[in-house]
């Protein structure tokens, strides 16, 4: 190792800035406040960011949790576990936060759409889905284009 390091201290170097570059982007969330959007209808809707948190204190995106409010129910949001057995996966998507709750005809999702593109990272839209599995129906509202005045 020593050798390779003598003969390239410049691409070893580079390789740990992009390590720690990645590694520090990967914790990049939402920041507290309000979001504002249009929905399909035209109407605006919005989604409350509180706190964010690391679960157990451990910093790692598996354990990045963010209290948002939307339609006055509160929630907790995470990024979404990506495991593939065949292909020996285990991980995290970056790009979306979620989180689901039990209604009483079925349940609820909401999934958080990311930007990571420089100078406009956070939230792009959400979308809240209602399942009312006991009735056969479900109701699909995307809140687009969020910004935070």
């Amino acid at each position: 190792m020593s050798r390779c390091l003598s003969l390239r201290p410049s691409l070893f170097l580079s390789a740990i800035a992009a390590v720690f570059l990645s590694a520090s982007a990967s914790f990049a969330g939402i920041e507290p406040g309000v979001y504002s959007g249009l929905n399909e209808a035209g109407s605006i809707c919005t989604m409350t960011v509180g706190e964010t948190y690391f679960e157990n204190n451990v910093p790692h995106p598996l354990n990045e949790r963010i209290k948002i409010e939307i339609d006055g129910l509160a929630l907790l949001v995470r990024h979404p576990s990506v495991i593939n057995v065949a292909e020996s996966v285990a991980g995290f998507d970056h790009d979306h936060f979620e989180a689901i709750v039990p209604t009483p005809t079925g349940a609820k999702a909401f999934v958080i759409d990311m930007s990571h593109v420089a100078g406009s990272e956070g939230p792009l839209r959400f979308t809240s889905i209602e399942n009312f599995w006991r009735e056969g129906r479900k109701v699909k509202v995307t809140c687009d284009r969020l910004t935070r005045p």
